[in-house]
């Protein structure tokens, strides 16, 4: 129907209902916008006009090519394609594809011309070329229209649904699940008029709220209203979607985001920070158990940085916590957490890296040469031989290793303890050995999605010794097959890490006696995050995360946004959208320097051509690269070095289904070892860059640069951070600090500097700085560039 006649056909109604006058308000504002309108010789349309559906829910002009224009409502909040959304006075429709969603921002007016398809039940416009989005004009805004959970299980789906695909608010919600946001994943909402199964929909790529705190009281929710239904009748289904943290509006309390993190840990103490998007002071209670049966410590600052340091604690000690923020409105509060102090025994901390290939030691720091051409089966049986009291073995798969089954029932005839999890495939026979041995079990149900995707072994944790603690754990299945397959290990001897681990098997086992419980076993999305996650291991900050209750690809891409000047990858495979963008992001950022070798480059979803537009990525071609590695700004140690390594491809599996376990380590050297191996990996895929340590501010490498500021890291700091910046050619160069105020409060650079990447540190004892928001200012050869930073004292 064309304008003209549409607008008539409403105009002319008679009525005096202020809801249908604003409708018509805004209709004619619509109208002022786009009658004029003629694009690709197709008429603009109403969206309501091509919205009407079948006796399935299915809108009757499927297949057909329409134009419409309205203002965007979502662009790429839903991910890199959509889907978005667009509405006018008439209606809403959802539109897919990267030349819509990346093309387009929130309150743009366009026109769309594009085919009308159907998505399990949500109307879609799709098959976009480059010329099917016109930008008509730009900061107009929707005021999400409200309704209630009834109107939406009551509105006609047999016909016109009128709400799907607006921009609308509920109010007064209920979200009927606790703890934190997962990404991809749907809650039960309700209001006082009823509830909405699933009507709340999280995605993954909605980073503002994946892994923050589900509110406990009544919320209200703006979002767009989506549905997805696998078959006819597309009758229900509806989900809102939230667009960004700012969607789930509370009464004016504070409202915790994540993370709620615990950093400076040492023997005796911890320091622990988190933000909320409105003022309040900051509270925290803690104990050994998760009653919390300490004190509340209270910080009385009004603020939205939050830091709290707990003081006068037992070394190699789990304490919970729980952080909360208060004001005149109301208090909002995170989940119970976990943290370890680190161990006061000077005998442990020790942190073993193996690659079972050769490495490149040409990039070897002095005296850090990696272990290359490293045996794991013998490792491991020399570690096994040397256990007392106990063994926890994870593994997914156990297969012609009899060294290795000899020793572990050699083990048991000692007198140490062995419990086994094991995956729910058929028991293989060195499996079905220990088990003959009399060696218990415990499996993974084969009615859950997903796999037991450990490899993991924990030895002596269960005694009171610390000393002989270690953990083993990375990429390698325990079998003769992969013993020609590149793969890495680690081994940590540390009592406080090996605690978690335990935690994260127990919860397996379903006990913590030697007899597994399997009503009580947890595996899959039945566990919760109930480890710590952050440790101090002889001096080396590590994070440990287990899938897939840890949200463990959004600290993943945390790791990866941290880079100041390189990106490098060993995997098995890249399936996570998600990472791609994270990666792509920096990439525009100014880390040119972005490299990976991947095994399986034809899997579905395969990120590898996406990467392979910006990134110098490369098929492995030697075996089967089994790694699943990246090592961040590993060439400058100055920069805080970072491996993520562990069991945990990156793809959706291990994110949503699969029992995994993921190391995130920060340590130069280390990073130095797994550079040497990823060099030879890079080459012998066919990869000729050129690696340069900067072992100076002035050994950078001087080619192809451009200006770059970067992110400081850590940000927020506290006292000491670094800033990485480049320049291109000789110039003069001026780094400054300036307050909230804008007054300058420091000079850190001031000098003429050749083209090259460059660091430099700033720590606020040296400027007596107090905690809040600071702002630095790169200023070289008519380049100017600046960027926030927090310091939480």
């Amino acid at each position: 129907m064309p304008v003209t006649k549409y607008f008539s056909k409403h105009f002319n109604k008679v009525t005096t209902d202020s809801a249908f006058q604003k409708t018509i308000i805004s209709f004619v504002v619509f109208f002022l916008i786009f009658t004029t309108i003629n694009i690709h010789a197709q008429t603009v349309v109403p969206i309501a006009s091509i919205r009407n559906n079948d006796s399935n829910g299915v809108c009757i002009d499927t297949g057909k090519t329409f134009t419409v224009a309205g203002i965007v409502t979502s662009s790429n909040q839903m991910g890199t394609s959509g889907p978005g959304t667009i509405q006018d006075a008439t209606g809403g429709v959802a539109v897919y594809g990267s030349n819509f969603a990346g093309k387009v921002k929130i309150g743009d007016s366009v026109s769309v011309t594009a085919v009308l398809t159907n998505y399990s039940g949500l109307a879609e416009l799709s098959n976009l070329s480059s010329s099917s989005v016109s930008i008509l004009s730009s900061n107009h805004s929707v005021e999400p229209e409200v309704i209630t959970i009834n109107d939406i299980i009551n509105q006609q789906w047999n016909g016109f649904e009128s709400y799907e695909s607006k921009l609308i608010r509920i109010n007064n919600v209920t979200i009927s699940s606790s703890g934190n946001f997962s990404g991809n994943k749907n809650y039960d909402i309700s209001d006082d008029t009823g509830t909405l199964a699933a009507g709340l929909r999280i995605d993954i790529d909605v980073t503002s709220i994946v892994g923050n705190a589900i509110p406990s009281g009544k919320v209200d929710i703006i979002g767009v209203l989506g549905q997805y239904k696998t078959k006819a009748p597309f009758n229900s289904g509806y989900q809102l979607m939230p667009r960004f943290i700012d969607d789930i509006v509370t009464n004016g309390e504070p409202l915790i985001l994540s993370p709620v993190f615990a950093s400076g840990i040492t023997t005796t103490s911890f320091t622990v920070y988190f933000n909320t998007v409105r003022n309040g002071n900051t509270i925290i209670k803690y104990g050994l158990t998760s009653s919390l049966e300490t004190d509340s410590i209270v910080v009385n600052d009004d603020t939205t940085y939050h830091k709290i340091n707990l003081t006068g604690l037992k070394p190699s000690t789990v304490y919970y916590y729980k952080v909360y923020s208060l004001n005149a409105n109301g208090v909002s509060q995170s989940d119970v957490q976990q943290v370890s102090t680190a161990s006061d025994n000077p005998s442990v901390g020790t942190i073993n890296i193996y690659f079972n290939y050769p490495v490149d030691t040409t990039l070897a720091y002095p005296g850090n040469a990696a272990r290359g051409s490293v045996l794991f089966n013998t490792k491991l049986v020399n570690r096994i031989n040397q256990a007392v009291y106990s063994i926890d073995m994870a593994v997914y798969s156990f297969y012609q290793r009899p060294d290795v089954v000899n020793a572990l029932i050699a083990a048991k005839a000692r007198g140490v303890k062995i419990r086994v999890v094991y995956d729910s495939r058929t028991t293989q026979p060195d499996m079905q050995s220990l088990i003959d041995d009399g060696i218990l079990i415990s499996k993974r149900p084969a009615s859950l999605n997903g796999i037991m995707h450990n490899k993991f072994f924990i030895f002596d944790a269960r005694d009171t010794v610390q000393a002989n603690d270690w953990l083993w754990t990375g990429s390698w299945n325990v079998t003769n097959t992969e013993a020609s397959w590149q793969n890495n290990v680690v081994e940590i001897n540390d009592p406080t890490i090996t605690k978690a681990y335990q935690a994260e098997f127990e919860e397996m086992w379903g006990s913590t006696t030697d007899t597994p419980n399997v009503s009580a076993a947890k595996f899959g999305p039945q566990k919760s995050d109930n480890t710590s996650h952050s440790f101090n291991i002889g001096g080396k900050s590590v994070m440990v995360y287990f899938s897939p209750s840890d949200g463990t690809n959004s600290h993943i891409i945390d790791a990866l946004n941290s880079a100041n000047h390189d990106i490098y990858l060993a995997q098995l495979v890249i399936t996570r959208d998600d990472i791609g963008t994270a990666m792509y992001n920096r990439y525009n950022a100014g880390v040119k320097d972005i490299r990976g070798v991947v095994n399986d480059i034809n899997v579905t979803g395969s990120e590898y051509q996406y990467l392979s537009t910006f990134a110098d990525m490369h098929q492995n071609t030697i075996s089967t690269l089994h790694d699943k590695y990246g090592i961040v700004d590993a060439l400058t140690a100055s920069s805080d070095p970072v491996v993520i390594t562990g069991s945990h491809n990156w793809s959706s599996a291990a994110e949503n289904d699969n029992d995994e376990n993921t190391l995130i380590i920060h340590d130069s050297l280390i990073a130095n070892q797994y550079i040497q191996d990823f060099k030879k990996r890079y080459n012998d895929a066919g990869g000729t860059g050129v690696f340069q340590i900067a072992t100076g501010i002035n050994d950078r490498g001087a080619n192809n640069f451009s200006y770059v500021l970067c992110q400081n890291y850590p940000n927020p700091f506290n006292p000491v951070t670094a800033i990485s910046y480049q320049l291109p050619a000789f110039s003069h160069v001026t780094i400054k600090l300036y307050d909230l105020l804008g007054r300058e409060v420091a000079t850190l650079v001031d000098e003429n500097r050749n083209a090259g990447r460059y660091s430099v540190q700033l720590s606020a004892d040296n400027y007596h700085l107090s905690s809040g928001v600071y702002f630095y200012q790169l200023k070289s050869g008519g380049y100017i560039q600046t960027k926030k930073m927090i310091l939480m004292k």
